[in-house]
């Protein structure tokens, strides 16, 4: 069996990480079904492939930690019970998770100051962090123009959906 090329400490980080994204994937899928029982299709099918990605990410930190000598850890991930009873809600949830998981990068990024290859690892997810808060934050912009229209609402649903 090889020798991990991780510290410990490094290790546990790497291990936050894959839980953090494991509980976003789950979040995600809540949503898409709280979305579904409102009848918003398009916001669904979008937190449907979130959910997905977020199991991407997932799976690329496992693999970095299988090629560094280890194996990621999956802890056991909390039920989701966050009420979704609007748009507004499903989407102003994820910004908040994104904003978070962009907190939790850029604080293990900062923790690698030692490991230069696991902080350039990490740099992809920051990237794609930074892209992702601004991708709700103009969603959330958007329905903040719609107001109460639901025709503009129904609109953004089904924009979502593509």
């Amino acid at each position: 069996m090889p020798k991990s090329m991780l510290t410990p400490a490094i290790k546990d980080m790497l291990d936050e990480a894959v839980r953090a994204e494991l509980s976003a994937s789950n979040l995600y899928l809540h949503v898409a079904n709280q979305l579904q029982r409102l009848g918003f299709f398009g916001a669904q099918k979008f937190f449907l492939s979130e959910s997905e990605s977020e199991r991407g990410h997932y799976q690329i930190i496992a693999n970095y930690q299988n090629d560094s000598g280890t194996v990621a850890k999956v802890l056991a991930i909390p039920a989701m019970d966050e009420p979704v009873k609007t748009l507004r809600d499903a989407l102003q949830t994820a910004y908040d998770t994104e904003c978070q998981l962009e907190r939790d990068y850029i604080r293990w990024y900062s923790a690698c100051s030692k490991d230069p290859v696991t902080a350039e690892f990490l740099l992809q997810f920051l990237r794609g962090q930074r892209k992702s808060v601004g991708e709700y934050g103009d969603l959330l912009a958007r329905l903040d123009l719609a107001g109460d229209d639901r025709s503009a609402i129904l609109m953004i649903d089904n924009e979502l959906g593509k």
